[in-house]
């Protein structure tokens, strides 16, 4: 759907609809409603909307194609420092606030607000719409590719290790994300927006991911789910049911059809939206919660990548170039919090000034090296990197300078028209892109391999290792299945496997690739489906001779005709989140919780970590943990499991929260369980009761006595170390206070008429 400014015109104050006016061409004098129609026609007229953008400073104009290049909608503060990194700007009037380039832009017709009811506000989080503005599609259809002030940065040698990635290795790690995506049958999110947990275990383990991030030729890039989950959210690749499950909206083929230059700008302008994905695994000293910062920086580096000199042999330093994009934007732009711009008073002399300023920046810029420089390496170490935008030199495991690669170029100047091409080589058809063994391995050529093969390999293989030059998988009679299962034929897949290696394949493979998709063709599985479970195979048998109909599935239960259950049946949909049918004792039982009904799937899931007992209950134990945890579950799943699947027991009286689903000494104890590790001291005491306030609290705040007591316990005991417990009486005595003898048993008094209803 278009944006347009008409409705948000009547919204917008006549003292503001007259500059826009006069800007537009018309008359300064006229009354609201005819600036209102007046605009309105203007904004229709494509000659008047060319005459206007003609008559626009070329900051404005850049201004505008950068609120393009983000969709046509943009926050005050991103246009702010996109309009800085560029370099194309008006000199800035006052260098402790950050210059106001939306409000400049609204005045002249060219952006509103998105809150049609506050068209004319931009700063800070007035009226609720955050300073998010927008711009006519009308007049950005007009609109360039943005210019940049070239940085004086030369091309220099470096010293050190260089490393490239090949474009097909980031279309093979793509592919296998997309594929994932969709064999897991898309994914669910957190309250916070991120990867649950058992989602994110299922993508490291598909995809050979360590916990702690991928490793890309040495460079570590952290939370590869997080920051990939996010790039295709906002590349519009996922679209999220009503129940909230992110799927994919196009299929991994359909995406390796799109060309090379279109995937990676894709990946890469969604990327540049994340919020909660941090380039470096060390964010402590990072403030940036909201995430908008970081959005900032990363339009703020591919704009400095844009405006460097167009060079596409020469390596760049990377402190230099750092230091350029400082002086550009260090002043307005920092991760944490940004140090203030110095006030002067009146007495003051110029020298005095200046040299408050030199100090500022001087702190600014050691904020900067602190700070902003790490994530900068973290961006050109990870996502510029993983994209292929960009080759690497290091020297001495540091960082030192880069240059865009072909693709790289392609993507930051798509004003040289080269995107067709992209500078990407189509893999040569003449040559096989691989070859599959008689032992079912393909081998496949990295340097010849296109997108479309690779997703085909995804989807019907099982990849093992990727080298630089080649990626191994293996046919499995799973991944056969798998990709009979997504749409192709078996014809489609033996010929696409022969067209790929240009040769026959063996006589064993083709046999057991058909004996493999006959298999498949013997089971037969039902996406939707209604089961009847009874009791027992004699109940079953009693409801077929009352009339029911259906086929008899495993003794107990019966396969409905497609049409609706019947009333007086309980129904339990397996597509939804199952009720929470359990209850869960302190001491580890499990029971089905009365009055709720039973469902087919817990019983197997609790099988796993407890002990099924004679009374159709189960029991959690050490042993039983142990054993569960041996072939590499996590006790996160259980713990999961039980929080969701456990109700409350017991009245919950009115604004009292609920109890936690699992008793919290139970929790400890599954941990304990599980291998955590919790000390506790045991001491033996001696209990001496103070029915006198006064004397309690003398004894507990006396340096006298402290050395002598374990602990007190308001309002009247007190804990005595046995070792002194001569030294206590004496000093008890020479107290003058009255000592009972010490009573032959320990025993405890308590006194609960204080706490009766």
């Amino acid at each position: 759907m278009p944006r347009y400014f008409d409705d948000a015109l009547p919204h917008v104050g006549s003292s503001e609809l007259k500059p826009m006016v006069k800007a537009w061409g018309g008359d300064y004098k006229m009354r609201k409603e005819e600036c209102i129609a007046y605009l309105r026609a203007a904004l229709k007229d494509p000659q008047k909307v060319q005459a206007t953008l003609a008559g626009l400073q070329p900051w404005e104009r850049n201004a505008l194609a950068l609120i393009k290049r983000m969709g046509g909608i943009i926050h005050s503060d991103v246009l702010t420092l996109g309009v800085m990194a560029s370099g194309k700007h008006p000199k800035r009037q006052v260098n402790r606030y950050r210059q106001d380039f939306t409000g400049n832009l609204f005045r002249h017709g060219l952006v509103f607000a998105t809150n049609a009811s506050h068209s004319e506000y931009f700063g800070g989080s007035y009226y609720g719409h955050d300073g998010i503005a927008y711009c006519d599609d009308r007049i950005l259809a007009q609109v360039g590719f943005p210019e940049y002030q070239i940085f004086d940065l030369k091309s220099e040698s470096l010293s050190g290790e260089i490393h490239f990635r090949r474009l097909s290795a980031m279309t093979l790690d793509v592919m296998g994300m997309l594929q994932t995506f969709e064999n897991m049958g898309g994914v669910k999110l957190t309250q916070n927006g991120t990867l649950r947990v058992n989602d994110e275990a299922k993508m490291r383990k598909a995809l050979h991911w360590h916990e702690d991030g991928i490793n890309i030729d040495g460079f570590l890039f952290p939370n590869p789910g997080q920051a990939w989950l996010e790039a295709f959210s906002f590349s519009n690749l996922l679209k999220k049911s009503n129940d909230g499950q992110l799927t994919l909206v196009e299929s991994p083929t359909k995406f390796a059809e799109r060309p090379p230059g279109e995937q990676v700008r894709l990946l890469m302008e969604g990327l540049m939206r994340s919020k909660s994905w941090w380039e470096i695994s060390d964010i402590r000293t990072y403030l940036d919660s909201s995430g908008s910062a970081r959005q900032q920086g990363r339009l703020a580096l591919t704009l400095a990548l844009s405006a460097l000199p167009l060079n596409p042999d020469g390596f760049y330093s990377l402190k230099k170039f750092e230091l350029a994009l400082f002086q550009r934007i260090g002043s307005g732009f920092s991760l944490g919090s940004i140090s203030s711009y110095p006030s002067f008073y009146r007495n003051e002399t110029p020298a005095e000034q200046e040299r408050q300023i030199t100090e500022w920046h001087a702190k600014i810029r050691s904020e900067w090296v602190r700070q902003e420089v790490p994530w900068l390496v973290g961006a050109f170490t990870t996502w510029l990197y993983f994209l292929g935008l960009v080759e690497l030199v290091v020297s001495e495991s540091k960082l030192v300078g880069f240059r865009l690669t072909d693709i790289g170029h392609a993507t930051f100047h798509p004003e040289l028209d080269t995107a067709s091409a992209s500078g990407v080589q189509t893999p040569s058809s003449s040559q096989p892109a691989w070859v599959v063994q008689p032992n079912f391995d393909i081998i496949a050529f990295m340097d010849r391999v296109s997108a479309i093969q690779l997703a085909f390999l995804e989807r019907c293989a099982e990849r093992s290792q990727t080298q630089k030059h080649t990626a191994h998988y293996q046919l499995t009679r799973e991944s056969i299945y798998r990709g009979l299962e997504s749409g192709l034929t078996l014809d489609e897949l033996v010929d696409t496997l022969q067209t790929g290696s240009q040769n026959e394949l063996s006589q064993n493979v083709l046999v057991e690739l058909r004996e493999w998709a006959a298999l498949r063709e013997r089971i037969l599985l039902r996406h939707k489906a209604n089961l009847l479970e009874f009791s027992s195979p004699q109940a079953l048998k009693t409801g077929l001779e009352q009339g029911l109909k259906g086929t008899i599935v495993a003794e107990r239960f019966l396969l409905l005709p497609a049409a609706s259950l019947a009333s007086g049946w309980t129904e339990i949909n397996y597509a939804e989140t199952l009720p929470p049918n359990l209850s869960l004792t302190e001491t580890g039982r499990i029971d089905w919780k009365p009055g709720k009904h039973r469902d087919l799937v817990t019983a197997a899931q609790l099988d796993r970590w407890a002990e099924p007992t004679e009374d159709d209950s189960w029991q959690l134990t050490s042993e039983s943990i142990g054993k569960a945890l041996k072939p590499g579950r996590k006790l996160s799943e259980l713990l999961s499991l039980l929080q969701h699947r456990v109700s409350p027991t017991g009245t919950i009286r009115k604004y009292e929260l609920p109890p936690p689903s699992i008793p919290a000494l139970l929790e400890l104890a599954l941990r304990s369980w599980a291998g955590t590790n919790y000390p506790i001291t045991l001491q033996n005491v001696i209990l001496i009761q103070c029915p006198n306030e006064k004397i309690y609290r003398a004894v507990i705040s006396s340096p006298l006595m402290k050395s002598l007591l374990k602990g007190h316990q308001a309002p009247d005991l007190l804990f005595a170390d046995p070792a002194q417990i001569e030294t206590l009486r004496q000093r008890l005595n020479w107290l003058g206070w009255k000592v009972s003898e010490p009573m032959s048993e320990p025993q405890i008094y308590a006194d609960f008429d204080d706490y009766a209803d």
